[in-house]
């Protein structure tokens, strides 16, 4: 183990308690004695035991109600009775009811105790590890299961956009889907003006119409500036972190428009220009957002670019009919 097992033995006969204790830590094992049931009790639950050794004839509580104590508050604690009674009623009982194992005294060869031992303690890491495993386990499957429902959820938002050739529609499915699909708090598009030095929001979920609709930021500034200058997706996972404070204080100085714990921010770009940026804010259900969410939301504003090309082109085509007629 990383550290010394930590050892608890009960033994209502001092001598017995000496000898035990002499042995234990004579192999680097740490050792804490009690001589009752009673007393090894709220011991047990203060303190975070690897394995019991205790004796089968305790004054007060039996044993046996003793370990029922103690696997209710620790079920895989392992529990070695010591005793000189080796009637083979009292073994059995020992073992049905959940001991490790039963060791006669007096010992004649002290490396039985330390084999007996260092095998529970075995068994208790390989169950840790086995533990350890399944959690992983559990967690690489979440996350797939995680990765095949944004799948799904691209393609249905992609579809979505792919559905129209109206701009505002484009804009406005992307931002409430993605919000939606992230259980995010709030999400806007702020598109740059004729001039290409401000952006002005577009579209906004989670916001206050009034406030969104007045809404604009110098290209350069705030979270959103940064983006559509860079061209480059940005995460932040925690909207505390020192490095983005001015950003978040340029972007939102009245604190409406970013909600914590978390920010995704990705750039907009139709025909190889930059022409606005999508931010979604809030985090999964109030969890901060990761990486995959990044990549997610980077995804599908390349479905959303394509669509707002796709309705230029279309767009086009009715003027030249128009003029054409």
């Amino acid at each position: 183990m990383a550290r010394p097992a930590n050892i608890l033995v009960v033994d209502d006969s001092r001598a017995n308690s000496s000898i035990l204790v002499e042995i234990l830590e004579a192999q680097g094992y740490l050792v804490s004695v009690t001589a009752s049931a009673e007393e090894a009790i709220p011991l047990f639950s203060a303190q975070d035991f690897d394995l019991v050794l205790t004796g089968l004839m305790l004054s007060g509580m039996s044993c046996f109600n003793m370990m029922k104590v103690f696997r209710r508050h620790k079920p895989e604690i392992d529990v070695i009775i010591l005793s000189s009674n080796d009637s083979g009623f009292n073994i059995i009982k020992a073992l049905r009811l959940g001991a490790y194992d039963y060791i006669v005294m007096p010992l004649d060869d002290e490396s039985v105790l330390y084999n007996v031992i260092e095998k529970a303690l075995e068994k208790q890491e390989l169950l840790r590890k086995k533990a350890h495993l399944l959690s992983e386990l559990t967690r690489k499957n979440s996350a797939l299961q995680e990765t095949l429902e944004m799948m799904k959820s691209a393609n249905r938002i992609s579809a979505a956009l792919m559905s129209t050739f109206s701009v505002p529609d484009i804009m406005k499915k992307l931002v409430e889907l993605v919000t939606e699909h992230l259980q995010a708090r709030r999400g806007y598009i702020l598109l740059l003006d004729k001039s290409g030095t401000t952006l002005q929001a577009k579209v906004a979920t989670g916001l206050d119409p009034l406030y969104s609709q007045q809404y604009s930021l110098p290209l350069g500034k705030g979270i959103s500036g940064r983006v559509a200058v860079d061209g480059k997706p940005l995460i932040i996972c925690d909207i505390t972190d020192e490095g983005f404070v001015d950003d978040i204080r340029e972007e939102d100085p009245d604190g409406v428009m970013l909600a914590a714990p978390s920010i995704l921010s990705v750039p907009l770009v139709v025909q190889d220009r930059i022409a606005g940026v999508l931010t979604i804010s809030g985090g999964v259900r109030g969890e901060p957002f990761h990486n995959d969410h990044l990549e997610f939301l980077t995804m599908l504003s390349r479905y959303a670019t394509i669509a707002l090309a796709n309705a230029g082109v279309v767009y086009n085509l009715k003027k030249q009919l128009a003029a054409s007629a």
